[in-house]
């Protein structure tokens, strides 16, 4: 198990050059505000959402994830309207980690045959750290290769998104790290920007039953893209069972429950298929979104490919 741990933190090493990943979440139907600003106001009323990620279970030094955002929508004039919020989010990866904040404001409109289309600008800081004591082969008998101290690397960090949805689908287009900015004191070292493509269906099989299909294409400067897929069966917007799969990494089973009014929860259990799979290892990620209505005003699109 150490063996893994430093295998971790020899292959962050490299990352770390090129370029610094930033979360990907299972779930992502359910968390597109982490990467889209222009998704910021999309719901009827205020929303308040939580969540964390632990990935790999039982090796040390694996990634985990928290986040928090909030967000709602002001300023409407029939279909037109504007969306204002905040989102937080903390990563740690063995010797690596990150919190980012940001302030996301976006803008909603109406086009024809009932598609909306938002822009949207988040604005805020990204803190790096290393920890340069978790660096230690913890299996030799010799004194660690690095004392225990900790730099710190704070710059500002901005993202720009577009969404046009109705109430059947949507298509999303994001850049995050927009600037590219690179860090002071790590010669070398550049954040690279992060673009997302989205897209994904509400497809009614029944006047109770929705099949939803949903992709996301995420590409990292000098990585190759990563694609995300998924298909949930929902039951009247109240229950949600589906699976997903990314390239390179496996399958993962999907759940949201929206049984209590104003709440819902929404699970994701991954099968790791690579290489970490031989330590045993499985990812856990839990969402609950609390909304601070339940019934959507008359000029209020929905775009049920996204609840």
């Amino acid at each position: 198990m150490k063996k893994i741990s430093i295998y971790i933190t020899l292959c962050l090493l490299p990352i770390l050059a090129e370029s610094q990943q930033l979360s990907q979440f299972s779930f992502f139907t359910f968390n597109y505000i982490n990467y889209n600003p222009a998704v910021t106001g999309y719901t009827p009323c205020m929303e308040l959402k939580l969540g964390y990620r632990r990935q790999w279970m039982g090796i040390r030094g694996a990634p985990n994830t928290a986040f928090a955002n909030v967000h709602g929508k002001f300023g409407q004039k029939k279909f037109n309207f504007h969306g204002l919020g905040a989102a937080v989010e903390t990563d740690e990866a063995g010797a690596f980690s990150f919190t980012s904040f940001h302030l996301n404001y976006a803008y909603h409109m109406r086009l024809g045959k009932k598609y909306m289309l938002s822009s949207g600008l988040g604005i805020g800081f990204f803190q790096f750290r290393m920890d340069y004591g978790k660096m230690s082969l913890e299996d030799q008998i010799s004194e660690p290769m690095l004392t225990s101290s900790v730099s710190n690397f704070v710059f500002p960090n901005f993202n720009f998104g577009l969404w046009l949805y109705k109430a059947d689908r949507y298509y999303g287009f994001s850049i995050r790290q927009l600037t590219s900015p690179k860090i002071k004191g790590l010669p070398g070292t550049q954040i690279r920007r992060h673009i997302t493509l989205s897209a994904g269906r509400a497809i009614r099989m029944s006047k109770e039953l929705y099949f939803k299909p949903a992709v996301l294409l995420n590409y990292v400067g000098k990585s190759k893209p990563s694609l995300e897929a998924q298909a949930l069966m929902a039951y009247k917007e109240m229950f949600a069972v589906g699976i997903g799969a990314r390239t390179g990494n496996g399958l993962c089973v999907l759940m949201k429950l929206d049984a209590i009014r104003y709440v819902s929860i929404a699970y994701a259990y991954d099968l790791t298929a690579s290489k970490m799979r031989n330590g045993g290892a499985s990812s856990h990620e839990i969402t609950i979104g609390l909304r601070a209505c339940a019934a959507q005003d008359k000029y209020h699109e929905p775009c049920a490919a996204y609840q």
